[in-house]
């Protein structure tokens, strides 16, 4: 479990993240059918929690043991599980893979909790100038499913830069629609530095895919 040469600390000389790899090294050593982990990262910081995600992975992968792992950390959960189950009040929601949960979410709590997501109404100008046709009256698109145009067409809808945010590998941008419907978008910084967007800059934008779901959902 990555602690060698630690083996004459007392708990409290050990960090938070070490602590958590001797209880699963504990956990471990009796040869369960089943490990049972209840939110076992979550009072760590982010470094270590994804850091100990990676490890947790890998040692799943050496021990073949049956792992039920509960968080309330999205991309925990797609990060180290071959399936997901997507509970909400006690009741499953769904059952899928990542993939599966993400790109095909079966209703509109699943969509709304894995990953970010504009919930708009069915009514909104970039889905009538798309000619995306609603069949609920809310509609869920992802940020980077925000397609970014140049030139204005037929397809596209005027929107203004109203502010960026630097995230590393991508851009996060807040877009304001003239009836000031507000839309959050995510560019890959190559895709950023070709649009060469400032704030303020007026932008002409559609939805690349998008999905509407009965209002069993309240936001």
């Amino acid at each position: 479990v990555q602690l060698t040469g630690l083996g004459d600390r007392y708990p409290s000389q050990l960090s938070g993240g070490q602590r958590q790899r001797v209880a699963l090294a504990r956990a471990l050593a009796v040869e369960p059918e089943v490990l049972l982990l209840d939110e076992p990262f979550g009072a760590l910081d982010a470094k270590v929690r994804k850091d100990l995600r990676a490890w947790l992975r890998r040692l799943h992968d050496e021990v073949h043991v049956t792992t039920v792992f509960v968080t309330h950390d999205q991309e925990e959960a797609m990060e180290v599980s071959d399936e997901v189950v997507v509970m909400n009040k006690g009741r499953i929601e769904q059952v899928g893979t990542p993939a599966e949960i993400y790109d095909n979410p079966a209703t509109a709590f699943v969509m709304s909790f894995i990953g970010p997501v504009n919930i708009l109404p069915s009514t909104s100008k970039i889905f009538q100038s798309s000619g995306f046709d609603a069949p609920h009256p809310q509609v869920f698109l992802r940020p980077q499913d925000v397609i970014f145009e140049k030139v204005a067409n037929g397809a596209t809808t005027p929107a203004t830069v109203s502010r960026l945010v630097h995230l590393g590998w991508e851009i996060q941008v807040e877009l304001t629609f003239d009836d000031g419907q507000v839309v959050m978008a995510h560019l890959t910084r190559d895709r950023f530095n070709d649009l060469e967007l400032e704030t303020k800059q007026r932008v002409y934008v559609k939805p690349k895919d998008a999905k509407s779901f009965p209002l069993s959902y309240s936001i």
